[in-house]
Parts: C-alpha cells; sequence; structure tokens
C-alpha cells in the first residue's frame, strides 16, 4: 500500500471526483458517485485507500458501486 501524506490525499480525491464528473459530461451519462466520494453505505472513501478508484479510473469509466461494500449506487 502507498503511503501518501493528507494533502496528497485530499488532492487525489479532488482530482478522481473531478475526473468522473468531466467523465460523465463527456459522455453524456448520469452521475452516480457520490458527491464527496464518501459510500452511502460504508462510509469509505471510494477513491482513497487500497481499493480506491484512481483518477484514472474516475475519468476512462463510470463509477456505479463502492469498491470496498460493493453497493449499487445505481439503485
Amino acid at each position: 500500500m502507498e503511503n501518501h501524506r493528507p494533502s496528497e490525499t485530499t488532492s487525489l480525491v479532488q482530482e478522481a471526483i473531478w475526473q468522473q464528473k468531466e467523465y460523465c459530461k463527456r459522455n453524456n451519462l448520469p452521475y452516480f458517485a457520490p458527491a464527496n466520494g464518501i459510500c452511502f453505505k460504508c462510509h469509505n472513501q471510494i477513491y482513497a485507500g487500497p481499493a480506491a478508484i484512481t483518477p484514472e479510473e474516475a475519468g476512462t469509466t463510470l463509477v456505479t458501486g463502492c469498491p470496498y461494500c460493493r453497493r449499487s449506487y445505481v439503485d
């Protein structure tokens, strides 16, 4: 697991949130991910930690669920 200083983690989270919003706009897709990146069910930050959705992934795929608890955001 890669260690990041808090400011780096915050920056990566903000970048991933922005990337997902832009991906949805570019592809005319609905935005399902939590606006702040915190899962509604398990309360993990989906864009930080060992199972995180990276900014690169957020910019190229539609986020439809939590990588930690697998809760669907589409329901």
